[in-house]
């Protein structure tokens, strides 16, 4: 494993391994440790808005042979305006308030583990514990948010987990009941997400890595003034 210390960080190379987007590719990364002073927080906004992406205690960007198809995708908060689609979303889910809640709540855990082995039963991520749920969303390093989606009656209808950035969120990981698909609370966890960013006035919304052969990641790229990192600048067109 190769090592390259830059400005106190130091960036390894991993080994190839199967891809874990496009069956049949063979992916590597460069990553880095995130540091656990004071500084972590910056170095995750810094290299999040150089194309990497937070995974546990580190952050990776694709170095793969061959391959470019894992592009770092964001969306403009203040150039952002919804679609007809997106408005028929939020009425649709007007009854449904984001709320802030960074306790653990079994409920929460509960709707993960239904989530991953209705939508994503041959993810890695439906082999998580109850204590690999705690350390992926309440112990992270770094500065993180949790917001809850819930009705009057305070059940539960999704959760959206983001790192905080100086210049917006993250979003690392969301779920949402599986069993409601005409709601399309997956969108509706990043409308309301853009909603309280616009109030905040913070500049971006990061979705990680876009791509183009994975229909499960066309809804990040179906939203207005989306932005590409590519060849080391953000572009609005490809």
């Amino acid at each position: 494993m190769g090592t390259l210390k830059q400005n106190e960080l130091i960036l390894k190379s991993s080994t190839e391994f199967p891809c874990s987007y496009i069956k049949g590719r063979l992916e590597k990364r460069i990553f880095v440790n995130i540091p656990k002073n004071k500084n972590g927080n910056e170095v995750i906004s810094k290299l999040t808005q150089k194309g990497f992406r937070r995974n546990y205690d580190h952050m990776y960007i694709p170095s793969c042979k061959n391959c470019i198809s894992c592009i770092s995708l964001r969306l403009n908060i203040s150039k952002f305006t919804y679609s007809k689609s997106n408005k028929r979303n939020l009425k649709t889910n007007s009854d449904l308030s984001l709320v802030d809640n960074q306790s653990y709540s079994e409920k929460r855990f509960k709707l993960f583990k239904q989530y991953c082995r209705i939508r994503h039963s041959d993810g890695q991520m439906r082999h998580m514990t109850q204590a690999d749920f705690i350390n992926f969303f309440h112990r992270s390093k770094n500065k993180v948010r949790i917001f809850d989606l819930i009705d009057s009656d305070k059940e539960l209808y999704g959760s959206i987990l983001l790192d905080v950035l100086d210049d917006g969120y993250s979003a690392v990981y969301s779920f949402f009941d599986p069993y409601l698909q005409k709601r399309g609370l997956g969108k509706n966890l990043i409308l309301k997400t853009i909603q309280r960013l616009k109030k905040q006035k913070k500049a971006h919304l990061y979705l990680g890595y876009w791509i183009k052969e994975s229909k499960n990641m066309n809804y990040k790229s179906s939203f207005n003034n989306v932005e590409y990192f590519v060849n080391g600048e953000w572009k609005d067109k490809l």
